[in-house]
């Protein structure tokens, strides 16, 4: 019950409007690894028999609303481990304001995309940027616990999802 209580506060406290700041927000979040099964003919003949793509999602938020939202996305094997040049990293620096729209479980944040590109770990000197992109956060409640919907829309359509993320450790001190 009380750990329901902690959970219910935690979440009223990211979306009451007083409070409705990227400064509710600070601290890493983290999703779960998606992992999609790669099981066509195609699928099985570029990168062999049980792989599968997955997807991290990882976003960083400053005090001053300054943020990164960090996309990992590569290929393992059958052994787990990663197939060399199927990894790449998209990073798009944001700017997070106010909650442009709040509800009783739910807060949108007001987003700006400052810069966004694609690197290839494989290829360090190799960027390529990803004009156009948009990202939009927003708090909610999953399993009883505070997290964020983070919505991206890669320029090329290709490769655009919404995941949830989760506090990661402690909230960051102003120090940080």
């Amino acid at each position: 019950m009380r750990t329901q209580l902690i959970a219910a506060l935690a979440v009223v406290t990211l979306c009451a409007p007083g409070y409705a700041s990227a400064q509710a927000l600070v601290g890493t979040w983290t999703s779960a690894s998606y992992e999609l099964p790669l099981g066509t003919n195609f699928d099985k003949s570029v990168w062999g028999p049980n792989a599968k793509s997955v997807r991290d999602v990882h976003l960083t938020v400053r005090e001053s609303g300054d943020a990164t939202l960090t996309v990992t996305k590569k290929v393992l094997d059958a052994k787990g481990k990663t197939i060399p040049g199927s990894s790449s990293i998209e990073e798009v620096r944001i700017t997070v304001g106010g909650a442009q729209q709040s509800g009783a479980a739910r807060a949108e944040y007001a987003v700006t995309v400052v810069s966004a590109e694609r690197r290839y770990p494989d290829d360090p000197g190799y960027k390529w940027p990803l004009d156009g992109a948009r990202v939009k956060v927003a708090s909610v409640e999953e399993d009883g616990r505070p997290a964020l919907e983070i919505r991206y829309e890669a320029p090329e359509g290709r490769g655009s999802f919404w995941e949830t993320v989760f506090r990661q450790g402690r909230k960051p001190s102003g120090r940080e």
